[in-house]
């Protein structure tokens, strides 16, 4: 009974014995995630390793003149068979980079000066191409150039909310963070099963969208395999992250990190429970004009942040604890780990990012990020509407 009981709490919270596995075997728990992190490259492996190991099988069937050990020859023959069309399936698969607006050096000089600073710096990574989306993220998107994750491109992914939200300063902090966490030069093993979070994810949607004979392996597998890793993965990926703000010390003093630490939780939070509910709500009653809001994102963040009650709302995020499923620690763990008791942040008085990095042209990325949110704000309602409908008519068909 009492075992029991035990597989059934660890199948209704495997969360639970995944956090208790860290802290009493820290290090056991990383290499389960390195072999989890290698199993994925062995499944992808498998199929072309299957075609030469089934044609030799076949062949010292024939050779030795075994004609009577026909199954095993007719086995392998299946096996082979399998294996290479799965095998060329995978050589068809090219992930796609993210999403959004690209930008060029000459529409954001100092952008682009910005990143090759840290980039001298840091050696690493060699970013390719910068894109802005609707979204409060920076990041440094690996795209697989061929079948395996071993050879990437680097897209450093800038939400533009980021730009919105954060001071000059306090954005090149942020940028400092990303490149030092994937230069490299620390950590290199919490940083590689970080990364290969977003990779497993991109085959994950690759193949699922994918229904010609042959696929079918390579879509079952990822299905159940990159949501797994992403569980069992979590803590590494938040140890990561954690790491990350330390190595943005390196270029700029502990306030200013810490400053940036809480501008970053702290915006983060109002627009994910404050201004996104509010411009939804909007956007469901309004037929006729829908919101623009990221027009309006940078007062609406500027205005919490210089409002008298800035204080408690610091207070409120400080005591939040991370969103389930989430890399990104909570404010407090991240204030501990920099050395510090407390949050701190100052009014924010000058303009933000996007107005010195984006230069003349913000006006026209925040017009084009508007219109690409609306765009999928559309797509999603109509989804939403026609599975409504849908419903509605189950429903009437049952009744009938």
């Amino acid at each position: 009974m009492v075992i029991l009981s035990s597989a059934r709490s660890l199948l209704l919270k495997p969360y639970g014995f995944i956090k208790s596995l860290i802290h009493r075997f820290p290090r056991f728990y990383l290499g389960c995630v390195v072999l989890l992190a290698l199993s994925g490259y062995a499944y992808v492996l498998l199929f072309p390793l299957l075609v030469p190991i089934g044609l030799l099988n076949i062949y010292e069937i024939f050779a030795l003149g075994d004609i009577a050990n026909w199954q095993a020859a007719l086995t392998w023959s299946a096996v082979v068979l399998v294996a290479t069309l799965v095998s060329y399936r995978i050589t068809q698969i090219k992930p796609k980079t993210p999403v959004g607006l690209t930008l060029s050096e000459d529409k954001a000089p100092e952008l682009f000066k910005l990143v090759q600073q840290h980039h001298a710096y840091f050696k690493r990574p060699e970013i390719h191409r910068v894109v802005i989306t609707a979204n409060y993220e920076l990041d440094i998107v690996k795209t697989p150039i061929w079948a395996l994750p071993v050879w990437s491109t680097n897209t450093m992914v800038i939400g533009l909310p980021v730009l919105q939200s954060l001071s000059k300063e306090q954005f090149e902090c942020v940028i400092a963070r990303r490149m030092g966490q994937f230069s490299k030069r620390y950590n290199t093993l919490t940083n590689w099963l970080y990364q290969l979070r977003a990779i497993w994810q991109q085959y994950r949607v690759i193949y699922r969208k994918q229904n010609d004979f042959g696929f079918q392996p390579l879509k079952w597998y990822f299905a159940a395999y990159a949501p797994f890793y992403k569980m069992v993965s979590l803590h590494a990926a938040r140890l990561d992250e954690l790491n990350a703000d330390t190595y943005a010390m390196e270029l700029y003093n502990h306030e200013v990190v810490l400053e940036m630490i809480t501008a970053d939780a702290l915006c983060r939070w109002y627009l994910q429970n404050q201004f996104w509910p509010a411009v939804y709500k909007i956007a469901s009653v309004e037929t006729n004009s829908l919101p623009a809001p990221h027009t309006k994102m940078a007062s609406a963040v500027q205005t919490i942040r210089n409002g008298d009650k800035l204080d408690n709302l610091i207070d409120k995020v400080y005591k939040e604890k991370p969103r389930p499923g989430d890399a990104i620690p909570s404010l407090h763990d991240r204030v501990k780990n920099i050395g510090h008791d407390k949050p701190q942040i100052k009014k924010q008085t000058t303009g933000n990012a996007a107005e010195f990095y984006l230069g003349t042209s913000v006006k026209g990325v925040i017009d084009v990020i508007d219109k690409l949110w609306l765009k999928s704000f559309l797509e999603q309602r109509k989804l939403r509407r026609q599975k409504q409908q849908k419903q509605v008519t189950s429903e009437q068909v049952t009744s009938a």
